[in-house]
């Protein structure tokens, strides 16, 4: 069966290093599109991947106002932000962050979620800590951010179809074989812009690219001069 998604608790996970306007507005879709019911923002720990390049507690004041509803630009009142995996890491600074327990955890709390990934995190996905087990704790939302290619993400779920692990439920989703939870594509006006590239252009010009960030989350970098940006009077 189809998910009923306006009762889907969709968790949307990162480094947030810095998180930038495309998060915010990936994050204010998922209300329209698949048209969940609340919107957890997880900023990741000590990912396996690839290390933050600030302190944790510099990345949730960074998420906080990053997320913060403001007359210009409202969001939904069913945003919120969740640190688990960070008091998780100061309980066990030594273990690295999994999805895996993440979701172990809060499918106690959430009897329906969705995990939200981008194209790019769907290509890596098989290199995930318990993949492929992992993909049957909840559904799956894939975003595809505008002038992103579509290419890479069809093949990934076409491989997955050919090998059993998912059939095909609808022009947009894929339904994991033996289990109630689905695949999701969904489309978003989301700018294909990077904190990478932030981080990036704020060394090279001591600015980041312009309308990348909201003016609160520059305001902080400068004050606590993180990524080389200079607090200039």
């Amino acid at each position: 069966m189809i998910p009923r998604w306006h009762e889907v608790t969709a968790i949307f996970g990162g480094r947030f290093d810095p998180p930038h306007l495309g998060h915010r507005l990936a994050v204010k879709s998922l209300f329209k599109e698949p048209g969940v019911q609340r919107v957890l923002i997880i900023p990741s720990a000590s990912p396996p991947h690839k290390a933050a390049q600030i302190s944790a507690a510099h990345r949730l004041a960074l998420t906080q106002l990053a997320f913060e509803s403001n007359l210009v630009d409202p969001l939904p009142s069913e945003i919120e932000i969740d640190d688990r995996e960070l008091v998780r890491a100061q309980l066990n600074p030594q273990t690295p962050s999994y999805s895996y327990e993440t979701l172990q955890e809060l499918r106690q709390i959430y009897p329906r979620l969705a995990f939200v990934i981008g194209t790019d995190q769907l290509l890596q996905l098989h290199t995930w800590h318990r993949f492929p087990e992992i993909l049957n704790l909840c559904h799956w939302i894939v975003i595809e951010r505008k002038s992103e290619s579509k290419d890479d993400c069809e093949k990934v779920l076409q491989q997955w179809e050919a090998s059993g692990m998912t059939q095909k439920a609808s022009h947009q989703s894929w339904q994991l074989k033996g289990s109630a939870h689905f695949i999701q594509k969904v489309q978003t006006e989301a700018p294909q812009v990077s904190s990478t590239q932030i981080r990036e252009s704020i060394m090279r010009t001591g600015e980041p690219p312009n309308g990348s960030l909201l003016p609160k989350v520059v305001e902080y970098l400068k004050q606590n001069r993180l990524y080389g940006m200079k607090n200039t009077p």
